[in-house]
């Protein structure tokens, strides 16, 4: 009950968050950004490589705020020198010890990738004349895929799909995760996005679901070496909210891609 009662009131933050003006989504991703590299940080502190933390948090949300520069080169500029900053720095706070100043240092730089750079194609594809409908097809592709792969594994998985990841996911379900994340981009594009085919929302869908499990993967993996269960305990019966945000953080490049390149 209480997992249902908080993707009620995460689905209603979502709903409100698309709907409203571009500059407002962006400020709403960074509070949710904010709170994903408190929880990163800990996950990698736990693995033995901390990132930047405390104002750290300033390098992701600035790397994904400056894609909505109306200057395409501005997330170019920003992020490489945000990238620099956090290794000349990771390599000053750990110049005692060089194996963690390294471990540190790769950990920011991909920490600000994961959470900063990925994130910025949402607010790109916010500010597409179609934002709101494109947003919705990665969200309806990625949760429908999750929704599916979760009950499809629970009635029919037997054979595990990475047991030394995430012992619990099966290669029954992540089929099933890819079968409803390609009738979740079916629905959109052949109700919203009426100006492109249904076999092209068939195939976004269906890759935005294949990212959507390799991200979960991702994270499992860092929890894995962290020896926890979840991100954190944030959310009532979901745990963290980079649990919740690892699925869709690599779909929104690649959704951007297939806009950029006219595919959609």
């Amino acid at each position: 009950m209480i997992r249902i009662l908080t993707s009620i009131v995460l689905l209603l933050i979502l709903s409100v968050a698309v709907w409203l003006p571009p500059y407002a989504f962006v400020i709403i991703l960074a509070g949710f950004l904010a709170l994903a590299w408190s929880e990163y940080v800990n996950l990698a502190t736990s693995a033995g490589a901390p990132p930047l933390h405390g104002f750290g948090a300033l390098l992701p949300i600035a790397c994904a705020a400056s894609f909505a520069a109306p200057d395409p080169r501005t997330p170019i500029v920003t992020t490489g020198v945000t990238l620099l900053l956090s290794a000349g720095l990771g390599l000053v706070a750990g110049r005692h010890q060089p194996e963690l100043a390294i471990r540190r240092t790769i950990a920011t730089v991909g920490g600000i990738c994961w959470l900063g750079v990925l994130p910025g194609f949402y607010v790109a594809l916010r500010y597409e004349p179609r934002g709101v409908a494109l947003i919705v097809l990665l969200f309806a592709a990625v949760s429908l895929g999750d929704i599916a792969a979760y009950y499809g594994g629970s009635l029919f998985g037997r054979r595990p799909l990475a047991p030394t990841l995430s012992p619990r996911k099966t290669i029954e379900g992540a089929l099933f995760g890819l079968v409803g994340s390609s009738l979740g981009g079916f629905i959109v594009v052949h109700y919203w996005i009426v100006d492109t085919t249904w076999p092209v929302g068939v195939a976004i869908g269906l890759l935005l679901g294949t990212l959507g499990q390799t991200g979960d993967l991702l994270e499992s993996a860092l929890k894995r070496a962290a020896d926890t269960k979840d991100s954190s305990s944030i959310l009532p019966g979901h745990g963290g909210v980079l649990d919740r945000l690892d699925a869709l953080l690599f779909g929104g490049a690649a959704l951007y891609a297939a806009v950029y390149f006219g595919l959609l």
